[in-house]
């Protein structure tokens, strides 16, 4: 490598990318390179409006579906139920990640986001027009997926478009910009559907607003990619017959691969989630729960990787990306981050409504506070980024200890009687102004550390690990809670029978109903109970939080600047940056090295 202290710090040198190689490029990633070359200014500005229109319908559904969930299946006489639907989803909100990644870079992007329409519209559809609980779990399920390729192949899109200089802005206000709106209008929208047209209506709406949503940016990409084959930048392949044409695409997609990815996934984390999770349906003592974990592990964990390592053409989870470094770490930061954020926040409503005489409203601004935190840290960061080209390391040091910080300061706002309003504000304020810059930060990170091949692959492992954290951490806070609140409730109010415990366990805030005077003996005590509860969360979450800061000294840095990524050196038209010394060549200089070496040897 060079040793140039300036070529260091601005070129691609200074990430590792130890594969043996940048992989042929696959027909997706060629489509969106020749895109590059073919659009105008005006199809440009098009295409970042349609981007932010995309992402302000699925954010603005993310923060309103639960609600037509909720009222769904209480209509239909089995809200117990829904508990059992949320579990499958947010399993398969972190499968469709790694799915809808290959299928982006197989077919191409547009292709991608017109199936994430199609299961968007059909779920909707489903959940709308259904008689029965079955229909309305099976359209839940397919529109989760659609959410999820939605949203990992907006993440993908923002990344072929943008340099590493821009990146971390626009995906921080596509993606998180319109949240500014919703914190506010998601709520109002859902009591107005609900109390006027009704839940099915909600649905329906939604699947009609999708189309216009979705269609701009599905029309503009696939008509700059027919602009590119016309100008001869996409190369025509030759007609196979369906049957290769269907091998080709099974083996290009890894789908035998994704197979047992999902498997593993779902054997091992949806045990998890319905025994311990917010949505509990059952409990670790059902024999199903290990029998599903120890099969998830023990079978298909294994068969997963001998499959990738031995017979995958194009492994879902490439061995190269796992040896390089920055994107380990980042991967790594994300999977503790999120544990240990759901770990503080899988009951943070529970113990606030326990323990303040605050309204439903105010309680769901808290709840939401740290979201809004989040967003705003890290638009305001990727401004900074933008304007001074500086590295991300500092910031992410920076970022991870001011999150620990605001982890720590709830174990003090827990323990304060009365309404400790502004030491709970704080907590929140805190945990999202270092969340917010780490997950833009680590996201792009990331992505500027693999040639743009693995742009989609990096990103999805990245949202995977965040996802999979998500699941443990809400499990664990659920387990947590819903084993030791009763003892402590029993413990304070020995006077009480189970059914009274279960009840204040069920609904917390029946708490404030009971005992609306915060000075009350009883009150207090029951602040006591949940704070006690309160602490059994939050010490492992603070200790879980520690991990992610000791794994941010040891990422590699790099500026973000006017490439697509730091290991190729290109920009996004694919066409290598002058002056950046590209890295395969890096690569085949180290390697005649290395074999000169030994021939002297």
């Amino acid at each position: 490598m060079s040793d140039s202290a300036h070529d260091e710090k601005h070129s691609p040198e200074s990430v590792e990318y130890d594969s043996a190689d940048i992989v042929d490029t696959q027909e997706g990633v060629k489509k969106v390179e020749a895109l590059q070359k073919v659009w105008t200014p005006g199809l440009k500005i098009a295409l970042y409006i349609s981007i932010a229109l995309a992402c302000y319908m699925y954010i603005l559904d993310n923060g309103t579906n639960w609600a037509w969930g909720s009222y769904a299946s209480a209509e239909l006489g089995h809200y117990d139920l829904y508990a059992a639907i949320q579990c499958v989803q947010s399993i398969l909100l972190a499968i469709g990640k790694p799915l809808f990644a290959k299928f982006t870079d197989v077919a191409g992007r547009a292709e991608a986001i017109s199936i994430a329409l199609f299961m968007y519209i059909l779920g909707y559809i489903i959940s709308a027009t259904t008689p029965t609980m079955t229909g309305l779990g099976a359209g839940n399920a397919i529109w989760v997926l659609g959410f999820s390729g939605l949203q990992i192949a907006i993440q993908i899109v923002i990344a072929d478009i943008t340099t590493l200089q821009w990146r971390s802005l626009v995906s921080g206000l596509a993606t998180g910009g319109w949240y500014f709106i919703n914190f506010y209008a998601n709520a109002k929208i859902s009591t107005l559907m609900v109390d006027g047209p009704g839940w099915r209506w909600g649905y329906g709406i939604y699947a009609i607003c999708y189309l216009p949503a979705l269609l701009p940016i599905i029309s503009i990409l696939f008509y700059a990619q027919n602009r590119a084959k016309k100008e001869g930048l996409i190369k025509q392949e030759a007609k196979l017959p369906f049957a290769k044409r269907v091998t080709a695409f099974i083996i290009e997609t890894d789908a035998i691969g994704l197979f047992f990815l999902a498997a593993t996934l779902a054997l091992i984390f949806l045990p998890m989630v319905i025994a311990g999770g917010s949505y509990a349906t059952t409990t670790w003592q059902n024999p199903a729960i290990p029998a599903m974990m120890v099969v998830g592990g023990v079978v298909t964990l294994p068969i997963f990787v001998i499959y990738e390592i031995k017979y995958s053409t194009y492994p879902v989870v490439p061995l190269r990306l796992l040896r390089n470094r920055n994107v380990l770490i980042m991967c790594g930061i994300n999977f503790f981050d999120f544990i240990s954020f759901y770990l503080t926040y899988g009951q943070l409503y529970g113990f606030v409504s326990a323990t303040t005489n605050w309204s439903y409203a105010n309680i769901i601004y808290y709840t939401n506070g740290q979201t809004l935190s989040l967003t705003f840290s890290g638009i305001v960061w990727a401004i900074f980024v933008l304007y001074y080209k500086f590295g991300f390391r500092y910031s992410l040091n920076t970022a991870l200890a001011v999150r620990m910080l605001g982890v720590g300061l709830m174990l003090h706002a827990r323990t304060v009687q009365g309404e400790p309003t502004g030491e709970l504000v704080m907590t929140q304020i805190l945990q999202g102004f270092g969340g917010g810059v780490t997950a833009v930060a680590s996201q792009t990170a990331a992505q500027g550390s693999v040639p743009h091949q693995d742009l989609a692959l990096t990103t999805a492992l990245v949202l995977l690990a965040a996802e999979v954290g998500g699941v443990i951490g809400t499990a664990a806070a659920g387990a947590i809670n819903r084993n030791r609140l009763p003892i402590e409730i029993q413990k304070r109010f020995p006077q009480f029978n189970t059914t009274e415990v279960a009840a204040f366990v069920g609904n917390p805030a029946l708490v404030a109903i009971d005992y609306p005077d915060l000075n009350s003996p009883n009150r207090m005590l029951m602040h006591d109970a949940f704070s006690a509860v309160q602490k059994d969360l939050v010490v492992p979450a603070l200790v879980l939080a520690i991990v992610p800061f000791l794994l941010s000294f040891f990422v590699q840095d790099f500026a973000f600047t006017k490439v697509q990524n730091m290991v190729e050196a290109k920009a996004v038209t694919g066409d290598v940056v002058e002056g950046v010394e590209r890295r395969e060549n890096l690569i085949h200089e180290e390697k005649l090295a290395h074999h000169a070496a030994n021939a002297k040897v």
